[in-house]
């Protein structure tokens, strides 16, 4: 664990129950590297693994043992009883998902599917800039493989975006100097003047309505109900 944690600064682990067969899942069919194994590859009860300079953890449920061992803190006693009980009795990772970025999400889908794997949906461009697709674990949890894309065009405005890098989402007039995206008011109000009425040479009234129309198109505002 000392030379995981070297590595890695974060890692999240998942309680599995069949550690083996989340390696083999893991391993053969994700391409992971197995960093760690305790106490053995035969009969493993917690693992580490890493792919592209992340890392994850696998880990058998709390053992009735461990629950009731006198040597730690009752808090410590607490902790391992109540998530024994969480996970004897609810499904695995309901609502969590884990990303991992990969140089090449197309290949890396393919290759799963050539090794026997399957995955649960194809890979998409988002509207977020990056490409994924989703596969589920032998427990149940929710994984996402992604690359960062070039947009085309700002996911705000839907103006182009001609010097993008992978995974940037919005143009310079959508965003202030920390590089975040600006508010829908301020986003309204430069379209209406600046698109609208400056280059459409449309008057206000007509303008706002046209601003509106357009920008409740583009994915970042797609959810607006008004």
């Amino acid at each position: 664990m000392s030379q995981h944690s070297d590595r890695y600064p974060n890692c999240p682990m998942l309680t599995s129950r069949d550690v083996r067969k989340s390696l083999d899942f893991y391993t053969n069919i994700l391409g992971f590297s197995l960093d760690e194994c305790w106490p053995d590859e035969a009969q493993p009860m917690w693992a580490s693994l890493s792919r592209d300079r992340q890392s994850l953890m696998v880990g058998c449920p709390p053992q009735e043992e461990m629950c009731a061992a006198k040597d730690l803190a009752e808090d410590r006693r607490k902790w391992w009883s109540d998530l024994k009980e969480s996970f004897d009795s609810h499904p695995a990772g309901v609502g969590v998902y884990l990303y991992f970025t990969v140089p090449d999400t197309d290949a890396l889908h393919a290759s799963i599917i050539e090794k026997g794997g399957s995955p649960a949906t194809s890979p998409e461009n988002q509207f977020y800039g990056l490409r994924e697709f989703g596969i589920v674990d032998p427990d149940g949890y929710h994984l996402v493989f992604y690359t960062p894309i070039t947009m085309s065009s700002c996911q705000s405005c839907g103006m182009p975006l001609t010097d993008a890098k992978p995974g940037e989402m919005y143009c310079s007039h959508c965003t202030d100097a920390s590089g975040n995206l600006k508010s829908y008011e301020e986003i309204l109000e430069g379209t209406i003047q600046g698109y609208f009425m400056g280059m459409q040479h449309m008057e206000r009234p007509q303008a706002e309505i046209a601003a509106k129309e357009h920008l409740s198109k583009m994915p970042a505002w797609a959810a607006r109900n008004d």
